[in-house]
């Protein structure tokens, strides 16, 4: 698996078909992927695979909680919190454009197919979505932030700034252009929104 984000050695059978499912879903989009692409892929067996997910929907959207959750974690970690905004801002987005471009065709599926796929998918976005707001309130909530009369961000903003950051990505992808063009200004976007403060 060609990315940094998923455990090294992940050999169970449920972490295989995820990665499967990965693989598949970046280079061909979700609507494309079939169950039978990713048992060829996880070298395993459809058996296998009704016995840890319901249906391809299923397994797509663990994959899509699976990789919020890593993404949310590794911007966390790469954010140095003692550093000025302006750079913790550029830390975290950073973080970010590397992790989406690890598979970018996952993260325009994730954007722009995951809403078609119904009320179960609107759960899913919404859980994702209340990740990324409270990544969002932590990393505006330290002592460095308040000292740079920095508020945490309200819910309002965070998805205003979530949905923006998404909109550039999905857009880079869409054009082919390089994600990394993204990095200044969605980090001059995400300042301007918290350096606004209030709700």
């Amino acid at each position: 698996m060609n990315s940094q984000l998923w455990p090294e050695g992940a050999s169970s059978t449920r972490e295989r078909l995820l990665a499967a499912m990965l693989a598949c879903v970046a280079g061909s989009g979700y609507r494309e992927t079939t169950v039978a692409d990713v048992v060829r892929v996880a070298q395993t067996s459809r058996r296998s695979f009704y016995q840890e997910f319901a249906d391809k929907q299923d397994c797509f959207f663990a994959l899509v909680r699976r990789t919020t959750r890593l993404t949310i974690d590794e911007i966390a970690r790469n954010v140095d919190a003692e550093a000025a905004p302006e750079e913790q801002v550029r830390q975290a987005v950073s973080s970010y454009v590397a992790a989406s471009d690890r598979y970018p065709g996952l993260m325009l599926s994730w954007i722009r197919e995951l809403p078609a796929l119904g009320r179960p998918a609107e759960l899913v976005k919404n859980e994702a979505v209340e990740d990324w707001i409270e990544l969002f309130v932590s990393l505006t909530s330290t002592p460095t932030m308040i000292a740079a009369g920095v508020s945490p961000i309200s819910r309002e903003r965070a998805v205003f700034l979530w949905g923006g950051v998404r909109e550039l990505t999905a857009d880079a992808v869409e054009s082919g252009a390089p994600l990394s063009g993204i990095i200044e200004p969605a980090t001059a976007a995400c300042l301007a929104l918290i350096r606004a403060g209030g709700s």
